[in-house]
């Protein structure tokens, strides 16, 4: 009698294990298309970038807090012969509490690091490598947080060398002020077995700033801070050693009313990537424009639609560096259905429109 007890409260445990989960699921679609002219730059040549990636996801939640996620990243090149030019897999779990959220597996960058900007993360990264595939971890609210990752990038192979993120960002909000910091130490390693000649090498950076940011209910949003970058690239090899930390000063300044925004970003100080001539794009993941003394990016865009299903954003962004102005064009288009989104579908939202009521 007793064993059958036991085994009934076994099953009744099951099912309602079974039954307390939720299965969810998305399907997006990510379009960008992005038009650079640079000719006459010393550190960067033109190009268009132009593609589009088909995302399905599902989803598995229990307990409301946790889930295991699963889903494939599908790219097409327009004008490639190619029916696909990259399959990525996306596939991690998660856990999310209101003041808490961890994510282990391979899982959207955009999602987790939306305060790191482009001097850690070029454009062509965010179109091409979407996906950190290791750790995230993040205490706290909008306002106030701290967050930690890690981020394997390549794995090492008898000829392809291993490298992998560290990364630190935090920041602490009192009213309208406010102070932030992002970092990452870069590790650019060896093969397995080690390469003849190869080394090791780091490239970290850290951004810190203070400022101010005002948000109201009447469309308008304003940033102004400023702070400093500051660097340490190191090569060890034995027979070409190379120490590199430079410093310099930045400054942000962005607005939005309505839709229409403007982003400005100023780096002034030491030139940074001294290793780029023997690395390039395999050591240094932000703008090359760093190279410059001076640089700045002077970003105009307009979110044309703005919903909880559909986005879309087109950019004008101007660059100014070596003595010259270089322009780039973008357009970005995101869409999904499912469930995922737990929140009432609100329709299309088109915020510019609202400058001409």
């Amino acid at each position: 009698m007793k064993r059958k007890l036991v085994l009934t409260m076994i099953a009744l445990g099951c099912l309602h294990t079974v039954l307390a989960q939720q299965y969810r699921w998305n399907v997006g679609v990510d379009y960008f298309f992005d038009n650079t002219e640079y000719d006459g730059s010393s550190y960067i040549d033109s190009e268009t970038m132009n593609g589009v990636w088909l995302n399905p996801l599902g989803r598995i939640v229990w307990d409301g807090r946790h889930s295991v996620n699963a889903g494939v990243n599908l790219l097409k090149i327009p004008g490639m012969d190619k029916a696909l030019d990259k399959v990525d897999v996306t596939m991690y779990y998660q856990y999310k509490a209101p003041k808490i959220l961890f994510r282990a597996g391979a899982f959207p960058r955009k999602e987790v690091l939306g305060d790191y900007n482009n001097f850690f993360f070029k454009d062509s990264v965010n179109h091409f490598i979407p996906l950190i595939q290791g750790v995230f971890v993040r205490l706290g609210d909008e306002r106030t947080y701290a967050t930690a990752w890690f981020d394997r990038t390549g794995y090492a192979t008898p000829d392809k060398r291993e490298h992998f993120f560290v990364g630190l960002s935090g920041k602490a909000s009192k009213g309208i002020f406010f102070a932030d910091f992002q970092s990452y130490m870069f590790h650019y390693s060896n093969t397995r077995p080690p390469t003849k000649g190869v080394g090791v090498s780091e490239n970290l950076q850290l951004q810190a700033s203070a400022g101010v940011q005002i948000e109201n209910r009447k469309g308008l949003a304003a940033t102004l801070a400023a702070g400093t970058l500051i660097g340490y690239e190191r090569d060890r090899r034995s027979e070409m050693p190379l120490l590199h930390k430079p410093v310099g000063f930045i400054a942000r300044g962005d607005i939005e009313y309505c839709g229409l925004g403007t982003k400005n970003l100023l780096y002034a100080g030491a030139p940074r990537m001294k290793l780029f001539d023997r690395f390039g794009g395999d050591l240094y993941w932000g703008t090359p424009f760093l190279q410059s003394r001076f640089y700045l990016e002077n970003e105009w865009y307009v979110r044309i639609i703005e919903s909880d299903r559909v986005n879309a954003r087109f950019n004008c962004n101007l660059h100014f560096t070596e003595g010259k102005l270089l322009f780039q064009q973008m357009l970005t288009v995101s869409a999904n259905i499912g469930t995922l989104n737990e929140s009432v579908h609100k329709g299309l939202i088109f915020p510019w429109k609202r400058l001409f009521k």
